[in-house]
């Protein structure tokens, strides 16, 4: 819960605006509070019927209501700039999957950062990196996500690869262009 606090922070002192699912819970509700509570912007795209429920709490900042998961994503991608997944269940792995399949079918060129809080996505990249090497994902799909430990890190290379997009970038390696405004996804 740390490491989402110094996220949201990190936020707001870069004046990063924050789009997220919605509610008020997990990792991604304690970011969107802590951007919210210390005067960031905030907006959060949530399904129509799981508002309905009130499953997951008030949405911090400004509420928009869409028909399902798949009409988020799409709705948040026109507004987004970058991309932040956080450790979460099985709608974020279908979150992350979908923005991969996405950007590998050429319907955005925007980058999907995960925040590897506490190793948790150690297990994710090494099925994905085995893929590769056992022919099941081209190495250009598995190239179209980063990831770190470290929030300055992450964010650096997301202005990175927003900077310079494309296949041929490595963002492994990079020397940081300057702060660029991000309106990030979580």
């Amino acid at each position: 819960m740390v490491t989402t606090v110094d996220l949201g922070r990190e936020l707001v002192r870069q004046k990063i605006r924050l789009t997220y699912g919605g509610g008020n819970v997990g990792l991604q509700g304690a970011v969107a509070s802590t951007v919210y509570t210390n005067g960031g912007i905030v907006r959060g795209f949530i399904p129509g019927y799981i508002a309905a429920r009130h499953v997951y709490g008030p949405t911090y900042g400004a509420e928009y209501t869409v028909s399902s998961n798949y009409y988020k994503h799409f709705e948040m991608n026109h507004v987004v700039e970058a991309f932040i997944v956080l450790p979460g269940g099985i709608d974020t792995m279908e979150g992350l999957f979908t923005l991969i399949s996405w950007a590998s079918e050429g319907l955005h060129s925007k980058p999907i950062g995960l925040l590897n809080i506490d190793g948790c996505f150690n297990n994710l990249i090494k099925f994905l990196n085995d893929a590769v090497r056992q022919n099941f994902m081209a190495s250009s799909q598995r190239k179209l996500f980063i990831s770190s430990f470290f929030i300055d890190e992450l964010l650096d290379k997301l202005a990175f690869a927003k900077a310079f997009p494309g296949p041929g970038a490595s963002y492994d390696e990079f020397v940081n262009p300057g702060a660029l405004d991000l309106d990030l996804h979580l």
